[in-house]
């Protein structure tokens, strides 16, 4: 039987999809390369004529869910937003608790991070390069002195909001982190010493 010329790639990236879904939704660990080939409709004995390893595909399933979530949030947000009303409209989107409770279907930074931390320099390298691409969409549309730092410190915000969030126990207390971070996203936009290093307290 002959098989279409670009069969080898349309089942690769069935299994990049399947392994980024995955990996968002239990974690690097709690996703093994049966799992991810099961969810791709695949066996397990086809995986290494795609990948060296499974680090090698957390890699590429890391770049490849970082631009494809990206391009859905900023997508989300149009093209006419700027400063205060951007950030506003950034962080009732990611900041949500829809957001939270479907990890599989979200942002790949938070769900990803703390694996992505203990990888290889590479992976981590994919995973600088994509962040750095979701700080540069935001920075040209802040309009304000700093916006390099300001962009950083709101997508850690961002991130680090949900990531908590999904963390504890209580759900109350998870959507005070949420309603908090919203709140903290937009504060100090209007104040120009919050962008002035030589007016900032020491960490």
């Amino acid at each position: 039987m002959r098989y279409p010329t670009d069969q080898k790639e349309r089942t690769r990236q069935r299994i990049l999809d399947a392994a980024a879904r995955r990996f968002r939704e239990k974690g690097y660990q709690g996703a093994g390369v049966a799992d991810v080939m099961k969810a791709a409709g695949l066996t397990v004995g086809g995986f290494y004529a795609h990948f060296e390893s499974k680090e090698a595909l957390l890699a590429e399933a890391v770049a490849e869910s970082l631009d494809a979530s990206r391009e859905g949030w900023i997508g989300l947000l149009g093209d006419d937003l700027r400063g205060r009303e951007l950030i506003e409209a950034v962080a009732r989107a990611y900041l949500s608790r829809a957001h939270r409770d479907l990890p599989a279907d979200g942002c790949p930074l938070p769900a990803l991070a703390a694996d992505v931390a203990r990888a290889s320099e590479a992976t981590r390298a994919r995973f600088e390069e994509g962040l750095g691409e979701y700080v540069d969409e935001l920075v040209p549309r802040l309009e304000q002195a700093g916006a390099d730092d300001r962009a950083l410190a709101t997508v850690a915000l961002l991130v680090g909001g949900v990531l908590l969030s999904r963390a504890v126990a209580g759900e109350e207390l998870s959507n005070r982190i949420l309603r908090s971070c919203r709140r903290l996203a937009v504060a100090g936009l209007d104040d120009p010493s919050c962008d002035d290093p030589d007016e900032a307290s020491s960490p």
